[in-house]
């Protein structure tokens, strides 16, 4: 797990292979209070690479800033590209 600071947002990334469903989990969280949940998750197919991604959103955290989500497109696209 790694985390990023993101202007006023400290964010973590989890990276996981979900073997239940084959397809690997990118997960986005907020640190602090919400440090539990994940926001965001980018999910890719196995096998599959960036254009095969899908990005989830959790309704209950409301509005994300779009430039938030580019950055963290932008490392998802980084961290599935270098596997």
């Amino acid at each position: 797990m790694r985390t990023l600071r993101l202007g006023e947002y400290e964010i973590e990334v989890v990276d996981f292979e979900d073997v239940t469903a084959a397809e690997r989990v990118i997960e986005f969280r907020f640190s602090g209070d919400r440090k539990s949940s994940s926001f965001a998750a980018v999910v890719v197919p196995e096998g599959g690479g960036w254009s095969s991604a899908v990005l989830s959103i959790d309704p209950q955290f409301g509005d994300v800033p779009a430039a938030l989500m580019a950055v963290l497109m932008e490392v998802a696209r980084e961290m599935i590209e270098a596997k």
